[in-house]
């Protein structure tokens, strides 16, 4: 069941796009393909920290492979900068293009 007050913020495709609702205290709602994360405000800024160093670390060459909890995201180089690309829109439509992440999870490369 969809919540009645999703508001699109950005959208790549039919199965890539992030929305956000009002509901418990705010939700993100990032769809990538058959993935969908339900994200507080808060997890949402960390995942757009984490976004921007994997991609600005990472190779062409290579795949880019986001783990958020037990869900791993797996994607080209260049589909890494279209998802920053989203989020990074996804803030601006929030308002908030400067969220404070959580300090409680560190980033960690893992070799793919």
């Amino acid at each position: 069941m969809s919540c009645p007050h999703l508001r699109r913020l950005a959208t790549l495709g039919e199965f890539r796009y992030i929305e956000s609702c009002p509901c418990s205290g705010g939700i993100v709602h990032l769809s990538w393909d058959v993935a969908t994360l339900h994200l507080c405000f808060k997890d949402f800024a960390w995942l757009a920290a984490v976004v921007e160093e994997a991609v600005g670390r990472g190779s062409p060459d290579l795949p880019l492979v986001l783990w958020v909890g037990s869900v791993a995201l797996r994607m080209s180089h260049a589909e890494g900068i279209e998802l920053r690309g989203m989020i990074r829109t996804a803030l601006v439509e929030l308002g908030q293009a400067r969220l404070e992440p959580s300090q409680a999870r560190p980033f960690v490369r893992l070799p793919n």
